[in-house]
Parts: C-alpha cells; sequence; structure tokens
C-alpha cells in the first residue's frame, strides 16, 4: 500500500486503477461452475476468469505477456484471493454480519457512482492528453468493456466493507509503535525510492519531474534555478521568423528525399541518385540551421544594455522575482514561493548550452551568462541548492503513514487468522480451467 500523496498520474494512475479489478465481485447466476467453495459460500469460475484476465490486461498495457510460469503464479494468487474472501465471508455469516441493511446500501451505492464519476472524469482527461480526439462515449463504452461500471465500484466497496468488519471485529487491538511507523515508512516507501532514483538522474526525472508525479527521495546534487527570458529584440525577429520557417520547409524536403530513398531501397532500384538527392537536402538544413543559430547569437549584443542592467539591479539587492516579473517572458517560476525549477548537472532535459552556463555559475545568487534558443534569450540565476535525501513528510502524509501503517499490521493478523479459521470450513479450489483455456 502507498501513501494516498497523488503519487500516481497519468496512465501509470490509470494502469494503477485497474488493480481494482482484482478485487471486484461481478453478479454471476448460480447455475455457473463453482472455481472455490469455503463452507457455504461459493465462487463461480467466470469470477476466477475475471480477475485473472486483470492480471494478463496489465501485461499486455505493458506491452509485454506473462510466461506460463507467471500465468501459474497469477492463478495461485487468485485462488488464494478468493479463498481468503470466502473465509471472511464465512465468517461473518456466522456471526450475522455479513449483509446489508438498504440504507447501508444506499450509502454505498451513493458511494460508488462519486467514485465512478470521478474514475471517469480521470480517465477522460488522461486519454484525452494522448487523443484529442476521444469522444465521451468512447470513454464509456470502454470503461464498460473492462468492467468499469458501477456495480463494480459497488462491489469494490462491498468487499471493502467487509474487510473493515473483520478487522474492526479481530484486530482492533493492534497498535504501531513509532519505531514500528518509521520502519514501515523506509521499507515500503523510502528506501524503494532511494534504489530506484539516487544513482538514475533521467529515471527520476521521467517519472518525478516530466510526470510530476512524487517521490520520498530526491536525489542528489540538485540546483534551484529561475530563467529569465528576454524576447529577441524587434530588428531581429522578423528575420528569425523568416529562417524559422525556411528551417520547416527544408525539414520537409528531408523527410521527402528520405522517403523516396527507402522506397527506392525497397523496390531494389540504383540508389545512387536518390542518395544524393538525400545527402544534398540534408546538408542544406543542416547549413541553414547554423545560419539560424548565429543569427540568434548575434542577438545578444543588442540587449546588452539590458543585461547590464539586470546585473546591476541584482547587485544592488532587486530581488530575482521582482526581476522576472518586470523583464521575463516566463513567468512559471516568479514569486518567493516557488523556490525555481530542478537542475543537475546529469539532467538529460536542459540542452547543452543550458548545462554549459549553468554549470559555470559555483554559487546560489549568481546570474549566468545568456544562452539562445527559439524561445528567446535566456539568463539563468542560481536560486539555491534543493535539499536532496529523504523527503520530509506533511502532517497530513504523516497521519496518511501512521493509518498505512496500522493497516498494514491489521492485515498481517488478519492473514494469520484466517490461516487458522481455514481449519473450520471444507475447502475445495479447482481453477484447472483457467490454464486450460
Amino acid at each position: 500500500m502507498r501513501l494516498q500523496t497523488g503519487r500516481k498520474s497519468g496512465w501509470r494512475r490509470f494502469l494503477s486503477l485497474l488493480l481494482i479489478l482484482i478485487l471486484l465481485l461481478p453478479s454471476v447466476s448460480a447455475e455457473e461452475e463453482t472455481a472455490v467453495r469455503v463452507g457455504q459460500i461459493e465462487y463461480p469460475l467466470s469470477l476466477a476468469r475475471y480477475m485473472l484476465e486483470s492480471y494478463v490486461y496489465l501485461a499486455e498495457v505493458s506491452g509485454d505477456s506473462l510466461t506460463e510460469e507467471e500465468m501459474a503464479e497469477a492463478v495461485e494468487t487468485v485462488r488464494a484471493r478468493l479463498i481468503s474472501l470466502g473465509v471472511i465471508e464465512s465468517k461473518l455469516t456466522e456471526l450475522g454480519k455479513n449483509g446489508f441493511t438498504e440504507d447501508e446500501m444506499d450509502i454505498l451505492r451513493a458511494e460508488a457512482a462519486r467514485q465512478y464519476e470521478q474514475t471517469w472524469q480521470q480517465i477522460y482527461q488522461d486519454t484525452l492528453a494522448y487523443d484529442s480526439s476521444v469522444t465521451e462515449s468512447e470513454v464509456t463504452s470502454w470503461m464498460n468493456s473492462v468492467g468499469y461500471s458501477q456495480d463494480a465500484f459497488l462491489r469494490e466497496l462491498m468487499v471493502g466493507e467487509r474487510e473493515g468488519r473483520i478487522l474492526d471485529l479481530y484486530c482492533a487491538d493492534v497498535k504501531v509503535s513509532d519505531e514500528e511507523i518509521r520502519q514501515y515508512y523506509e521499507d515500503n516507501f523510502l528506501n524503494p525510492d532511494r534504489e530506484r532514483y539516487a544513482n538514475d538522474i533521467p529515471l527520476y526525472e521521467k517519472e518525478i519531474l516530466l510526470n510530476q508525479n512524487e517521490a520520498f527521495y530526491t536525489p542528489e546534487g540538485y540546483r534551484y534555478i529561475k530563467n529569465i527570458l528576454l524576447p529577441y529584440p524587434e530588428e531581429i525577429t522578423g528575420e528569425l521568423d523568416a529562417l524559422r520557417l525556411e528551417g520547416k520547409r527544408r525539414t520537409y524536403a528531408v523527410q521527402t528525399a528520405y522517403y523516396a530513398l527507402a522506397d527506392a531501397a525497397a523496390a531494389g532500384e540504383d540508389l545512387t541518385e536518390k542518395k544524393a538527392e538525400y545527402d544534398t537536402r540534408v546538408k542544406e538544413l543542416e547549413a541553414q540551421e547554423a545560419a539560424y543559430r548565429a543569427r540568434e547569437k548575434e542577438a545578444v549584443p543588442l540587449l546588452a544594455d539590458t543585461i547590464s542592467d539586470i546585473r546591476e539591479q541584482l547587485a544592488a539587492g532587486i530581488s530575482i522575482d521582482t526581476l522576472l516579473a518586470r523583464y521575463s517572458l516566463d513567468q512559471q517560476q516568479t514569486g518567493a514561493d516557488r523556490p525555481g525549477a530542478l537542475y543537475h548537472p546529469d539532467s538529460v532535459v536542459w540542452p547543452e548550452e543550458a548545462h554549459q552556463v549553468i554549470d559555470a555559475l559555483t554559487a546560489p545568487g549568481q546570474l549566468s551568462e545568456p544562452y539562445t534558443d527559439e524561445e528567446g534569450i535566456h539568463l539563468i540565476y542560481y536560486a539555491g541548492n534543493a535539499p536532496g535525501g529523504p523527503r520530509e513528510l506533511t502532517p497530513e502524509e504523516q497521519e496518511a503513514l501512521r493509518a498505512s501503517a496500522l493497516y498494514a499490521a491489521q492485515t498481517q493478523k488478519l492473514t494469520g487468522l484466517i490461516e487458522d479459521w481455514k481449519q473450520s470450513y471444507e475447502i475445495t479450489a479447482d481453477l484447472s480451467g483457467l490454464l486450460a483455456e
């Protein structure tokens, strides 16, 4: 179990939501073949198949497929889960606490409807980020096809309610000490992130910075930087626009020549002329890009007075945030409440010229030499060093951690109780039909 801190987002959060399917209990008819029976509680083969398909689907979405060994392990996981659910239901039935009143069902239905709508909206927005043409009806149809219905959310809530009842009845005495909470945090949150990201800056930037997820560990060596982005002088903006347009034309010419070369190769034709045409177009594009970059750099002296004024004001004690608000096209890091963007010497998301000017800064408070790109002329301010190592948890996260550690300890005790309770029930489980399909 992970702390609920917005850890996942976008496609990864969407995949994690699919794990809910493993707990869902679809409606089934009494005539269906029984796969697992615990006492008087029966679960049909169709339910086991439904749960198994969740594992298979997740593997396929990840661009993989389950091996025979992994499939057998998944079947065993489904079998163990169904037996555990059956034991819980059997024990609650004995106590007269397995059912739900109509008032309780109304509450659960309302919550299921809320969760369904929230999930629908999240999936719709995440899908739009990848495909702007997706329609609402397509999202609804897809959700229905994989079992993402209000009934599915209702069944999950019922499973959770039954588990909550059994925990209250038999595990309420479980306590967790501060030391146990700390160890739980390190084992399940901090150390996995430390091992994953401490020596892999590109992975940290991809999963955490670019996808806007959260980690419980920050690699050492990050700086906070703020970017004063100056617009190009008016006297050359027209020329730069024209050069950019010409670059697009020459890029298209390279693509056209490449496709012609590829078609000729596929047809077994002589490639001499096509290759020469392609090489010529590539050289023309390279020359045009070099001309554009040179013209960009020629803009820097035109802004020498502005750059000098900025340095003088900074030296006189004018805050970087005031200068950002006054000069910069980029206002994203404006404000004292925003420490800055994260930069690391091993970063892969910053251009080489940015690395050169930022790495030349030796202490917070310094302003870099300018570098240029299509956006304009950049002056990078070294705002400070980002704290590395374990992330300090907020009071809300601390409370969530305590609840998570307590739940883990309770479920650990429940697992032992279920093993003992199994002895009181006749249990049959035949899932061989799953592997035979």
